[in-house]
């Protein structure tokens, strides 16, 4: 007792000891998660708990994946070179029109290109390629257009290998496999697969960019080699279709969080980079300053929604999807809903899409393409989940287990219906949802617009020294891209402001060749050169005089909303210039 006395008092001594002289007992050291960035640390900690765990896959890698990617290429590639059309004016003059000017020096320019609200990534990419192909003898249509398209069709690839990868350590090998096949074979994904438009590229991005980031965490080299290639994939998705920037940062969370402290180092550093050298790219190619285009694109459409009457209702983007799916994706995402679990996390990768689109008055279809890859993900899943369960769990009398096959077989038949359906342009509602802002219909590789046959045939075409395409506008048609001569080249707007719809003496001064969709167009002096389905091409009958040239082929059109929104944006950009910047060589008319 006496022993125990004695011990209290040591331990009474101690405390008084470390004590501070005002009395008062230090004070606890606070609780990490009861207070500020405590519990915002304790929710970082807490998060990858919360994430999808990827699995270690059980089996190798499927022996037909680079068969079935190589049988993927040759479908996109079969569609690509079967023909024309155009999935939206802006794929012409934003992107190939761009590059051709900017490889040869002769293109339309339209207004974004005027103000500088456009990035030129893609245009630099397509003008780098026919660059190429000019500097090897072959800068010709013939060559160089069926080159771009091969080259978006590779970069699409992307998909359905992202879909394989993040299925088989997500889900299981099974629903890799169908994962990869609907990535590889969906008519969407076919048909649109070799256009360079900003949805599209950015979507096979995203796919890569969620394929690395289903892969587990690894340290070393190949940690923070992986953490730069996640940083550069997100950042350029974003740089390409910034409006995909929900999806990238979610994805490049993801991997932060997993990552290991080296890891996540370099991914912020690397991201941080990236950023700025984009923002840098930006400065240099517009002579302005950091993310020159991206700000002036971002006020254009801030202001543009209500300004232009582009309003659709909230739900819009849901009816696009049932259009174009023919209820396959609700049916996928009602049946998703009841795992949670298992789909929840590319659920929210789908749901990150539509609500950043559907706050925006202005929507388009194309604008969530990457919503397309998902869902069929989500279906991949779903298809092998119920072969597997009604395999283990048979419900029939006879008690015989339902064998996967037919499953699969049956899934597989209604895909192959309905991907053909959509690919020949038969699915019901198929035009309301591709088709909704487009100001001619969307046709795969039946029924396509045929203007673009009639300026290949111009292309290559003796004596033609001028253009006047007649009854259409500069941005519904194929443009210098597919026409390819340094010469004039007016349009429904240019020919009558250079009054060649009522002078004919000035037209014959003036224009080689016209292009019309009138059948009854009959112009004196001139004679029917070749028909394309509807679309005529008359030739001038004689030689002489010769055609008023143009002292630059780069007619600029800034006449639309678009001018006026950005002089209000901008103030100090300058004027466009006068009649559409044509001027003629010496000596003027």
């Amino acid at each position: 007792m006496a022993k125990s006395r004695r011990d209290g008092r040591r331990a009474r001594k101690a405390r008084g000891r470390e004590r501070p002289r005002g009395g008062r007992a230090p004070a606890a050291p606070a609780r990490p998660g009861k207070h500020g960035l405590g519990r915002l640390r304790s929710v970082l900690e807490a998060a990858p708990a919360l994430l999808p765990r990827p699995q270690a896959p059980a089996e190798p890698v499927w022996k037909f994946l680079w068969p079935v990617l190589a049988l993927a290429f040759a479908a996109r590639a079969g569609v690509a070179l079967s023909g024309d059309f155009v999935t939206h004016p802006d794929e012409i003059v934003q992107y190939l029109e761009q590059g051709h000017r900017l490889a040869f020096g002769n293109g339309v320019l339209y207004w974004e290109f005027f103000y500088g609200a456009r990035s030129w990534l893609i245009p630099g990419l397509i003008g780098g390629v026919l660059a190429l192909f000019d500097a090897v003898g072959l800068g010709q249509p013939f060559w160089y257009v069926p080159a771009v398209k091969l080259v978006f069709c590779a970069i699409s690839l992307a998909i359905p290998a992202g879909m394989y990868f993040f299925a088989r350590r997500y889900f299981d090998e099974t629903a890799a496999r169908a994962a990869l096949l609907a990535g590889a074979f969906w008519y969407e994904l076919v048909g649109f697969a070799h256009k360079p438009m900003t949805e599209f590229v950015a979507t096979a991005l995203a796919l890569a960019l969620l394929a690395l980031c289903a892969r587990p965490a690894r340290g070393g080299r190949q940690g923070i080699a992986a953490a730069w290639l996640v940083a550069f994939l997100a950042v350029l998705t974003v740089a390409i279709r910034i409006q995909y920037a929900p999806l990238a940062l979610l994805l490049l969370g993801v991997f932060f969080l997993r990552a290991g402290k080296a890891a996540k180092t370099h991914a912020a550093l690397a991201a941080t980079a990236f950023v700025f050298a984009v923002g840098g790219f930006d400065a240099l190619t517009w002579d302005g300053g950091l993310f020159h285009s991206y700000r002036a694109n971002l006020a254009f459409n801030l202001t543009i929604d209500r300004a232009a009457g582009w309003v659709w209702p909230t739900h819009q983007y849901l009816l696009w999807l049932l259009y174009t799916g023919l209820g396959l994706s609700a049916l996928c995402a009602a049946t998703a809903l009841l795992e949670p679990r298992r789909y929840g996390f590319v659920l929210v990768l789908i749901a990150a899409i539509l609500l950043i689109h559907t706050v925006e008055s202005h929507k388009e279809y194309r604008f969530i393409f990457a919503v397309v890859p998902l869902w069929l993900l989500v279906g991949a899943g779903i298809v092998a989940r119920l072969a597997d369960r009604l395999a283990a769990r048979p419900w029939r009398p006879s008690r015989r287990p339902i064998k996967p096959a037919l499953i699969y077989g049956t899934a597989g038949v209604l895909f192959a219906a309905v991907s053909l359906g959509g690919i020949l342009n038969v699915l019901p509602g198929e035009d309301e949802g591709l088709g909704a802002n487009a100001s001619i219909p969307i046709r795969f590789i039946r029924d396509q617009d045929p203007a673009f046959a009639a300026y290949r045939y111009l292309a290559d075409a003796p004596e033609v020294s001028s253009v006047w395409h007649v009854d259409r506008f500069y941005h519904d048609l194929p443009g210098y891209y597919y026409l390819h001569r340094a010469i004039p080249f007016y349009d429904r707007l240019t020919g009558p402001a250079n009054d060649l719809h009522t002078d004919l003496e000035t037209l014959r001064g003036s224009v080689t060749h016209l292009v019309t969709e009138d059948p009854d167009l009959t112009v004196p002096g001139y004679a029917a050169d070749r028909d394309f389905g509807g679309v005529r091409v008359l030739r001038r009958e004689a030689r002489e005089p010769p055609v008023h040239r143009w002292r630059d082929f780069t007619p600029t059109v800034t006449h639309t909303y678009g001018e006026a929104l950005m002089r209000r944006l901008y103030p100090d950009a300058p004027l466009p210039p006068a009649d559409f910047g044509i001027r003629f060589v010496e000596p003027e008319r």
